[in-house]
């Protein structure tokens, strides 16, 4: 395979994080004769002129570009540019708004933990919003989950235990883009993450935290070993991926005693934790599914 491709990247990496990704991205273009271009977010500049997308540079000469970041408006400017960007905008957009992402997935039976979109509220009234979080409570149960439409690395995710604590919370954050969600308890502290291209499971990790919070991610203390995927959790991985149209994805699984349920649709994540957790190289992988 020849080619020339670009690899948009989120300007918020560390500097070794970078590096490590980097170096995988190199190296496995390197083996197949790919011409590799790296640029973030921040340093590619588009503008919209009337009803054209503009750029100082010229993308005519990539085949593609792989958008490793969330920038989904940034990702349309792209394609609207005559780039194809691999994930699509569109994909990108769905799950980066969490509440448009669980609609999608429950529009196409794709199990997932039960689920309340808080409404938006002009004015935040905290008696009508009690209300509201009354049947919440009924449906979902405490404790409940509270997260925010956007954020990443389990930021905006909170657990609340008592009414009062949900009332307040609700109240401090404003009411606005937020999801209420069933605390699925013995799934505390742990997921499975699955790395899914095209229609294939081509990696996992199971991601625990032995410190006490109910959050697994990393940047909280969780910790990452090889997981070996049972049929069930690839089938729902693989489901998930293809029905919001994702090229590749990464997709974080619940082990609910009712079966597993997809908690989140990613389409960035650190491809550095699979090649540490499975020795799996993803960019390799993912150079040889783009053709």
């Amino acid at each position: 395979m020849r080619g020339k491709v670009l690899v948009v990247h989120d300007d918020t990496l560390s500097q070794e994080e970078f590096k490590q990704q980097n170096k995988l991205f190199v190296e496995s273009a390197k083996e197949m004769n790919i011409m590799l271009d790296f640029v973030s977010n921040v340093q590619l500049y588009t503008f919209i002129d009337n009803s054209m997308v503009k750029c100082h540079e010229s993308f005519g000469t990539y085949d593609y570009a792989i958008f490793f970041d969330k920038d989904f408006h940034l990702a349309r400017n792209l394609e609207m540019l005559g780039v194809k960007v691999v994930n699509s905008a569109f994909a990108i957009d769905i799950c980066e708004n969490k509440a448009n992402m669980y609609q999608i997935l429950a529009k196409n039976h794709i199990n997932i933990p039960k689920t309340v979109i808080f409404p938006m509220m002009t004015k935040f009234n905290r008696n009508k919003a009690i209300l509201f979080l009354n049947n919440a409570i009924s449906d979902l149960g405490l404790p409940m989950i509270v997260k925010g439409w956007y954020g990443d690395y389990g930021q905006n995710v909170y657990l609340c235990k008592t009414k009062e604590e949900l009332y307040d919370l609700i109240e401090k954050l404003g009411g606005n883009m937020l999801l209420l969600q069933e605390f699925i308890v013995e799934a505390s502290g742990s997921d499975i993450r699955l790395f899914v291209i095209k229609n294939k499971v081509v990696a996992a990790f199971r991601r625990r935290n032995n410190g006490g919070d109910f959050r697994s991610n990393l940047s909280f203390g969780g910790s990452i070993d090889k997981y070996v995927p049972t049929y069930l959790d690839e089938q729902l991985a693989i489901g998930a991926s293809k029905v919001i149209g994702c090229d590749f994805a990464i997709v974080d699984i619940l082990k609910s005693i009712n079966g597993p349920v997809v908690c989140e649709v990613n389409t960035s994540a650190s491809v550095n934790n699979f090649y540490e957790a499975c020795e799996v190289n993803i960019p390799q992988l993912l150079f040889k599914s783009i053709k």
